[in-house]
């Protein structure tokens, strides 16, 4: 189990949400290139995620692409 502050826990919680939304290639196994934004926008519009500061989820999406290819 890991703690969230509550001033993240809007964010994490879209950014679960989100995460049907990747952009994922095959090329000598997965290659994740990232969210597909567009998916991303309806998705936080349809679950009231309005307060959520989108570049926080950019920040979150590149630390799981990192820890996806073992950075």
């Amino acid at each position: 189990m890991i703690e969230i502050w509550q001033c993240h826990a809007r964010t994490v919680a879209a950014f679960f949400d989100i995460q049907t939304q990747w952009r994922v290639t095959e090329v000598h196994g997965a290659l994740w290139l990232g969210l597909d934004y567009s998916g991303v926008d309806v998705a936080l519009r349809r679950g009231g995620y309005d307060d959520v500061d989108f570049a926080d989820l950019q920040l979150m999406e590149r630390a799981a692409i990192d820890a996806f290819v073992g950075r």
